[in-house]
Protein backbone atom coordinates (compact mmCIF):
# COMPACT_ATOMS: atom_id res chain seq x y z
CA UNK A 1 0.00 0.00 0.00
CA UNK A 2 2.77 2.40 0.89
CA UNK A 3 4.46 1.86 -2.51
CA UNK A 4 1.25 2.53 -4.45
CA UNK A 5 0.74 5.85 -2.61
CA UNK A 6 4.35 6.82 -3.36
CA UNK A 7 3.94 5.90 -7.05
CA UNK A 8 0.72 7.91 -7.28
CA UNK A 9 2.44 10.93 -5.74
CA UNK A 10 5.35 10.60 -8.16
CA UNK A 11 3.00 10.51 -11.17
CA UNK A 12 1.23 13.68 -9.96
CA UNK A 13 4.57 15.46 -9.48
CA UNK A 14 5.86 14.51 -12.92
CA UNK A 15 2.66 15.49 -14.72
CA UNK A 16 2.50 18.87 -13.01
CA UNK A 17 6.18 19.42 -13.80
CA UNK A 18 5.50 18.81 -17.49
CA UNK A 19 2.39 20.99 -17.73
CA UNK A 20 2.77 23.67 -20.40
CA UNK A 21 0.77 26.44 -22.03
CA UNK A 22 -1.21 23.91 -24.06
CA UNK A 23 -2.21 21.91 -20.98
CA UNK A 24 -5.83 22.39 -19.78
CA UNK A 25 -4.58 23.64 -16.40
CA UNK A 26 -2.55 26.49 -17.95
CA UNK A 27 -5.30 29.11 -18.56
CA UNK A 28 -6.12 31.33 -15.59
CA UNK A 29 -7.78 29.69 -12.59
CA UNK A 30 -9.44 33.04 -11.97
CA UNK A 31 -9.15 36.37 -13.72
CA UNK A 32 -8.26 37.17 -17.31
CA UNK A 33 -4.56 36.35 -17.60
CA UNK A 34 -1.97 34.19 -15.86
CA UNK A 35 1.62 35.41 -15.77
CA UNK A 36 4.12 32.56 -15.28
CA UNK A 37 7.58 32.88 -13.83
CA UNK A 38 8.95 30.14 -16.10
CA UNK A 39 8.98 29.70 -19.84
CA UNK A 40 6.08 27.85 -21.48
CA UNK A 41 3.66 28.46 -18.58
CA UNK A 42 5.51 26.59 -15.85
CA UNK A 43 6.48 27.55 -12.33
CA UNK A 44 4.92 30.10 -10.00
CA UNK A 45 2.15 32.15 -11.51
CA UNK A 46 -0.04 35.16 -10.86
CA UNK A 47 -3.70 35.36 -11.95
CA UNK A 48 -4.87 38.88 -12.81
CA UNK A 49 -8.41 40.20 -13.38
CA UNK A 50 -7.94 43.30 -15.54
CA UNK A 51 -10.86 43.44 -18.00
CA UNK A 52 -11.24 47.02 -19.29
CA UNK A 53 -9.07 48.34 -16.46
CA UNK A 54 -5.42 48.58 -15.48
CA UNK A 55 -4.31 46.39 -12.59
CA UNK A 56 -1.08 47.22 -10.74
CA UNK A 57 0.79 45.18 -8.13
CA UNK A 58 4.28 44.97 -6.68
CA UNK A 59 6.81 43.51 -9.08
CA UNK A 60 6.32 39.98 -10.43
CA UNK A 61 9.02 38.36 -12.56
CA UNK A 62 7.43 36.60 -15.53
CA UNK A 63 8.57 34.81 -18.68
CA UNK A 64 5.30 33.68 -20.26
CA UNK A 65 1.57 34.30 -20.05
CA UNK A 66 -1.75 32.93 -21.24
CA UNK A 67 -5.20 34.54 -21.35
CA UNK A 68 -8.74 33.25 -21.11
CA UNK A 69 -10.40 32.55 -24.46
CA UNK A 70 -11.77 35.76 -25.96
CA UNK A 71 -9.41 38.04 -23.98
CA UNK A 72 -6.38 40.06 -25.14
CA UNK A 73 -4.04 41.68 -22.60
CA UNK A 74 -1.19 44.19 -22.78
CA UNK A 75 1.53 43.81 -20.15
CA UNK A 76 3.88 46.51 -18.86
CA UNK A 77 7.07 46.79 -16.80
CA UNK A 78 5.79 49.93 -15.06
CA UNK A 79 2.68 50.53 -12.99
CA UNK A 80 -0.29 52.41 -14.46
CA UNK A 81 -0.20 50.64 -17.85
CA UNK A 82 1.36 53.78 -19.28
CA UNK A 83 4.96 52.97 -20.09
CA UNK A 84 7.52 50.26 -20.63
CA UNK A 85 5.19 48.14 -22.78
CA UNK A 86 6.39 44.52 -22.98
CA UNK A 87 3.98 42.66 -25.27
CA UNK A 88 0.37 41.77 -26.07
CA UNK A 89 -0.96 38.34 -25.16
CA UNK A 90 -3.93 37.46 -27.37
CA UNK A 91 -6.64 34.89 -26.92
CA UNK A 92 -5.29 32.58 -29.62
CA UNK A 93 -2.66 31.18 -27.31
CA UNK A 94 0.21 32.15 -25.12
CA UNK A 95 3.40 34.10 -25.51
CA UNK A 96 6.85 33.66 -24.10
CA UNK A 97 8.41 37.10 -23.83
CA UNK A 98 11.56 36.94 -21.73
CA UNK A 99 15.09 36.90 -23.04
CA UNK A 100 17.87 35.63 -20.81
CA UNK A 101 15.80 36.11 -17.67
CA UNK A 102 12.28 36.99 -16.56
CA UNK A 103 10.84 40.45 -17.17
CA UNK A 104 9.64 42.40 -14.13
CA UNK A 105 5.93 42.99 -14.77
CA UNK A 106 3.96 45.56 -12.75
CA UNK A 107 0.70 46.15 -14.63
CA UNK A 108 -1.77 44.60 -17.07
CA UNK A 109 -4.74 45.88 -19.09
CA UNK A 110 -7.15 43.44 -20.79
CA UNK A 111 -10.00 43.76 -23.28
CA UNK A 112 -12.36 41.54 -25.24
CA UNK A 113 -10.63 40.07 -28.27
Amino acid sequence: MRYSIFALGLVAFISSGKADCHHPSAPPDTGDISLYRGRNCVGRYLNVAAMDTCQDWPEFDACSAITRKGVTCDIYKSDGCSGDYVTTIDSSGYRQFCGLGPETIQSVRCRAA
